[in-house]
């Protein structure tokens, strides 16, 4: 019975061992102002963005007027610009799962894995440029978009906030080893801000590789090309 109990023992231990070595170091260090900045960062920056829009429409559009112009409700929001914005988050997702281009791995993870990711960025913008070009030829009012820019910033402000609320949530069932080194200090508010887990994904959809370059950067290509 006592050799009985001193095995159980050391493959308890063992066990251990296998899962301490998986599991993500709990965070020590942190960035952009600990606490304080994680909270002030996601307000302080969409508040700005939004008020350099209101800014740039109103009639002196100079930072220096006083008082600052406050836009009205009506002017934040409009249904239209939350249709936009979620077709064109669509359009990319739809773009992010075609089977073209090369799979490329990802680094070796805790676990001994390594996760695949679609090189497919290039073909997207260009096929999100042809798409461009032919709304353009078909005589769509795409001047309009210039017209609600901030009800657009504020829906894709929203559903930012939205998105990165699930994904903690998220993270709070996922495995120890798939957390991130930097947002796992065990405050709810510096690893919200941070990111908890390290590569957030449905199924073989990367939600952090999708969303840090694809919708905003090829956007703002579009956008700026929409203008000239």
């Amino acid at each position: 019975l006592v050799l009985v109990v001193l095995r159980l023992k050391r493959q308890t231990a063992r066990i251990r061992m296998a899962v301490d070595k998986h599991r993500a170091p709990r965070t020590t260090e942190k960035e952009f102002g600990g606490t304080l900045g994680a909270v002030c960062l996601p307000v302080l920056l969409p508040v700005t963005v939004l008020y350099l829009l209101s800014v740039c429409c109103s009639p002196s559009a100079s930072l220096l007027q006083w008082p600052p112009p406050l836009p009205s409700p009506a002017q934040l929001w409009q249904p239209k610009a939350l249709a936009i914005v979620l077709g064109w988050l669509g359009l990319q997702g739809v773009l992010y799962l075609l089977p073209v281009g090369k799979t490329a791995q990802g680094l070796v993870l805790r676990d001994g894995s390594r996760l695949q990711y679609p090189i497919n960025g290039f073909h997207s913008l260009c096929i999100s440029a042809v798409l461009l070009a032919v709304s353009v030829w078909a005589g769509l009012p795409l001047g309009y978009l210039s017209d609600i820019l901030l009800p657009l910033a504020v829906c894709a402000g929203g559903l930012a906030f939205i998105l990165s609320l699930l994904l903690y949530l998220k993270s709070l069932v996922a495995p120890p080893h798939a957390l991130a080194p930097g947002g796992n200090t065990g405050n709810p508010l510096y690893d919200f801000f941070m990111g908890r887990e390290l590569n957030p994904r449905i199924g073989t959809f990367d939600l952090k590789y999708f969303c840090e370059l694809r919708p905003g950067l090829i956007g703002w290509v579009s956008g700026v090309s929409v203008e000239t």
